[in-house]
């Protein structure tokens, strides 16, 4: 059977089920939007036109069924049809985020196998891929013969951190990613009408669950701007200016989210977040329904969720929300150090099995022996490494950790792979490197010991990470030691380094307030820091803080002073002394627009705010 391009008509069961459903949309609402990005709309009908388009190049290439296809672009409607041409040509897509280091997106593809990417010719060049494909807005019609695909084909390959200095991939079946797509649909009641978001990188799989059930529903993707999907105010304003209905945001920008003011009114009716510990719960009478998520790469995105209720207001809630239950398709299973299953409420590792299980890691047959295994009911099984308990209901509270892996801002990684990149350094002898701080003020901080003579800077250290790791792996901080602190038994005392990574509260010499707005910047942003105090002329990311923090404190500023501080302002004044003089100049462009009565009641909120303008030194 021959599919003619434009023409998705046909036997649809022997293409993958990911296509055939885009396929079907495509079929029965062509005119119907599909991908908006910006001022740019691209219809069902134009979506698979490009797409089969893809799929003939990669074809003629020698793209054939299971072949990885390198995907590499940015948020956006070319991102979505590279994919799915990659997927109607039988082949497996490699996601690949360009803004990550050159020497990085190399390594996954040489350890991938793909020797084709879809990507623009500016990235193509700075891998020095050996071909590739680009998207085009103006196809020409070709006739296209699908391949005929199983469940157990792969369908996509991820990059997660991995201990030996270099990223590992993850193949995940077509079975797992229609078992996501079932779920999804069905549980959130997706149709045509829906219009959600794709605010994940390409990088992370979280853009997997975003994509796929919405195309298979004939849904609308937007793609909001890379300023905005950081910001949680701006992200509020276009998720109600697109009238988006439902959108998943990571765990940090989500806890900002909610405690923003939404109109009653608003389209949003559901927010899904996932990737770290939710710590709060929204407060009543948000529009939109909260659901807390709990997956992993190696398990298709999505393996537990359960709605979160609003806070008591009479007395609070006193536990973290659950990470809710299993969907179907997935199995879990708590153990003991012995692997035997515990009873409810039992602290123990997680297992994971059933459909949505990966195929393993890409040439780690060690790794993958230990991670992964067949039950004695045939399951495909993995080795989480989180602690957990199981509810009676089968709902999962987590506990953390069984390793030295972290979360830094919902992702996870590898320690040791960052380590193995400094130790590369040609004048390091040795690194260590730990998470400090609490929630959303996590960071990393490295310490290194320089080989004798002329030890590296730290300078010099934090851009050569930067060419080497993607940014979310970048240490905030990079001290030299002349030596790293050992236990008894002789091994990396990293609890001490952790103790010294938080010892910032006892910083010397650090410069003091010297009037109110300056007192309440600096009161701010230690809370926001989860620090005691700062001085005035520190700066808020090298202590500690990114983008999501710098958010909050944005939120923070703006409800202390009543005046609206984009994120842009904490960027360019990271220092309390440089936000005073940006809050005195955005309360003076305020008021230069206030009237009188207006004036007489900012004043007075002013002062209430103030106690009456007593302050303790």
């Amino acid at each position: 059977m021959t599919l003619i391009a434009g023409d998705p008509n046909g036997v649809y069961e022997t293409v993958s089920g990911m296509v055939a459903r885009v396929a079907i949309a495509a079929h029965d609402q062509p005119s119907a939007l599909a991908v908006a990005s910006r001022d740019r709309q691209l219809s069902y009908g134009e979506l698979w036109l490009r797409a089969l388009a893809v799929a003939a190049e990669l074809r003629e290439s020698g793209v054939s069924r299971g072949d990885a296809v390198g995907l590499c672009l940015p948020r956006s409607q070319e991102l979505v049809v590279g994919a799915l041409g990659i997927l109607a040509a039988g082949g497996c897509y490699v996601a690949l985020d360009p803004s990550y280091p050159d020497d990085r997106l190399a390594f996954m593809l040489l350890d991938s196998g793909a020797k084709t990417v879809v990507t623009t010719p500016e990235v193509a060049a700075r891998i020095e891929a050996p071909h590739w494909v680009e998207p085009t807005e103006n196809p020409v019609l070709v006739p296209v013969e699908p391949v005929a695909l199983d469940p157990g084909d792969s369908a996509y390959v991820v990059y997660t951190s991995g201990s030996t200095g270099q990223p590992k991939g993850l193949v995940i079946e077509h079975a797992a990613v229609t078992n996501l797509i079932d779920w999804h649909t069905d549980a959130f009641d997706i149709t045509e009408a829906d219009r959600c978001a794709l605010i994940s990188s390409p990088g992370f799989d979280a853009s997997v669950w975003e994509i796929w059930p919405t195309l298979a529903a004939g849904a609308s993707l937007h793609v909001p701007p890379e300023a905005v999907k950081t910001d949680p105010i701006a992200l509020r304003d276009w998720l109600l200016s697109e009238g988006i209905t439902t959108t998943f945001v990571p765990t940090p920008l989500c806890e900002a989210l909610i405690a923003l003011d939404w109109p009653a009114s608003a389209p949003l009716r559901v927010i899904l977040t996932g990737g770290d510990v939710l710590h709060t719960h929204p407060r009543p009478g948000l529009p939109f329904r909260l659901v807390n998520n709990y997956g992993l790469s190696e398990a298709a995105v999505v393996s537990t969720s359960g709605s979160v209720e609003p806070a008591d207001p009479a007395c609070g809630n006193a536990e973290l929300p659950t990470l809710g239950s299993a969907i179907p398709g997935v199995d879990l299973t708590v153990i003991d150090a012995d692997g035997q299953p515990v009873p409810p409420n039992t602290p123990g590792e997680l297992i994971v099995g059933g459909i949505s299980v990966a195929r393993g890691y890409l040439g780690h047959r060690d790794l993958n022996s230990a991670k992964f295994f067949v039950n004695s009911v045939g399951q495909r099984c993995y080795r989480t490494g989180d602690l957990v308990r199981m509810t009676a209901d089968g709902e999962l509270v987590y506990l953390g950790r069984l390793d030295d892996q972290v979360k830094i801002r919902g992702v996870r990684i590898e320690l040791d792979e960052i380590i193995a990149v400094l130790d590369q350094h040609p004048r390091v002898s040795a690194s260590a490197v730990v998470a400090v701080g609490n929630n959303g003020a996590r960071h990393l901080s490295a310490y290194v010991v320089g080989k004798p003579g002329r030890p590296p800077g730290t300078a010099e250290l934090h851009q050569y990470l930067c060419q080497r790791l993607p940014a979310h792996m970048v240490p905030a901080d990079c001290t030299v030691l002349a030596e790293l602190p050992t236990t008894a038994n002789g091994k990396v005392d990293r609890k001490m380094l952790r103790e010294r990574g938080s010892q910032l509260a006892g910083r010397a010499n650090l410069t003091v307030p010297r009037n109110d707005v300056e007192r309440s910047l600096s009161d701010i942003a230690a809370d926001v820091l989860w620090l005691p105090t700062i001085g005035i002329d520190e700066d808020f990311f090298t202590l500690g803080g990114h983008s999501l923090l710098g958010a909050q404190l944005s939120i923070r500023v703006g409800e202390r002073f009543g005046i609206e501080v984009p994120l842009r302002s904490v960027f360019e004044n990271p220092t309390v002394a440089e936000m005073a003089v940006e809050v005195e100049r955005l309360l003076m462009a305020d008021i230069e627009k206030m009237s009188a009565d207006e004036l007489l009641q900012a004043a007075t909120s002013l002062d209430a705010c103030d106690g009456g303008g007593s302050h303790t030194e």
